[in-house]
């Protein structure tokens, strides 16, 4: 049963502490500026009980800091040197730090959805610091502007926090209410980009490569499984030689390394063989890693790229941009259907593919003249239904490891 006292302090105000012991389950006490406030507390926290749900005041004692050091701490493991091992990717990692070092003095239970988005709108106007270890910038790196926190990084900070308070709320048997409903979370892309390699910029980009003091062959077997595979940065950089079969010709991305945390196989063309034979000639003694002479960073791999496309001359072009040039190859140069290319891209969504969907015109205009597209004339007959099951036999028996080929 509940209970409630006065309490008198010397030099402060008088309070009211609300007790509530009931067997089977743990003691509750908090004190309240008023004996009313105190007794709808203790009302609640029994009818709570009554119902069946579980109390507990650890939201109210726990820090958002302490929260995710508490979750950042489970999913980590020990490699075989004795280090420990974050299991999340980096873009996660960082997400959770960042979440930490913003809103880590902030309890558990008094974050609410006021707070969080507050905390997401001034986010977004928000200057990003440079490092405080920033050293004096390369000439050709131009990346010293002033930039502000984009929606989409917003957004991951968002999903970061929540996925965090939730696991540790589930482990800890409390509950958590309604924090994060109704939060108007920014969109993932404000403007999706659309850029693509043009022109010869693909040859522009591995000649650049010569000007990289370090490993500029290495930077040219990189861009190049980039662009064969479709694999994101940190896939690429974390890719181990345990996890390529090159007899059966596919590569796996474990459900820790992959975005959408389901894992994957993307099948390997033969130029992506050819370029996995000359990594393993590389190879060191005891390595793991395929492309060892890279950090397994993806930002310090933005900045070396960024320097390339200075020197080649490319206008705005990132990392994650080979990424949409190898998907829209897959629509442009091969008969995959929709579904297959997200199998090996990893996108969960198909409207996301949509716009790859979109081949230029030019691409269009010479499979015409090449016959591989026939129009119909207007008020022409649909195909009859045995021919389009035996069109759609025909396309899905095509083997999938030839996707990039």
């Amino acid at each position: 049963m509940g209970s409630i006292r006065r309490k008198e302090l010397t030099g402060r105000k008088p309070s009211w502490e609300a007790r509530i012991n009931i067997k089977g389950h743990p003691a509750l006490s908090k004190s309240f500026p008023s004996k009313k406030e105190a007794t709808e507390w203790v009302q609640h926290q029994e009818l709570k009980i009554r119902k069946g749900g579980k109390v507990s005041r650890m939201s109210e004692r726990t820090t958002i800091a302490e929260a995710l050091a508490e979750y950042l701490t489970a999913h980590s493991k020990t490699d075989k040197d004795g280090n420990k091992v974050s299991t999340l990717t980096n873009t996660k990692r960082y997400a959770v730090e960042s979440v930490s070092y913003h809103l880590g003095l902030f309890t558990v239970h008094s974050l609410d959805r006021k707070k969080i988005s507050a905390f997401l709108t001034k986010l977004q106007e928000t200057v990003i610091p440079a490092p405080a270890n920033k050293a004096k910038s390369h000439p050709l790196y131009d990346g010293d502007r002033q930039r502000t926190y984009s929606p989409g990084s917003a957004r991951k900070l968002f999903y970061a926090l929540k996925t965090a308070i939730e696991w540790r709320a589930r482990e800890h048997q409390y509950e958590l209410g309604d924090k994060f409903a109704a939060v108007d979370v920014p969109p993932a892309w404000s403007a999706p980009r659309d850029r693509r390699l043009n022109g010869d910029e693909e040859q522009r980009l591995m000649a650049a490569c010569d000007g990289m003091y370090k490993d500029p062959e290495g930077w040219r077997l990189l861009i190049g499984m980039a662009l064969e595979t479709a694999m994101r940065a940190g896939e690429l950089l974390g890719m181990r030689w345990d996890e390529v079969n090159s007899l059966d010709r596919f590569v796996v991305i474990p459900r820790e390394r992959e975005k959408t945390r389901k894992g994957r196989q993307v099948p390997l063309s033969k130029k992506a063989l050819d370029i996995l034979a000359k990594l393993s000639e590389r190879r060191s003694e005891g390595e793991q890693r395929v492309f060892e002479s890279f950090p397994d960073s993806s930002v310090l791999l933005g900045r070396g790229f960024k320097r390339i496309t200075k020197r080649a001359d490319c206008v705005d072009l990132r990392f994650h941009d080979l990424r949409h040039e190898a998907t829209s190859r897959f629509f442009e140069r091969t008969s995959l259907q929709t579904m297959e290319i997200a199998l090996i891209t990893g996108h969960t969504e198909l409207k996301t593919l949509q716009r790859y969907a979109n081949l230029r015109p030019s691409i269009l205009a010479s499979k015409l003249d090449a016959g591989q597209i026939v129009l119909k004339p207007q008020g022409a007959k649909r195909e009859t239904k045995q021919a389009s099951s035996s069109k759609s036999t025909r396309m899905a028996s095509k083997p999938l490891v030839h996707a990039a080929g």
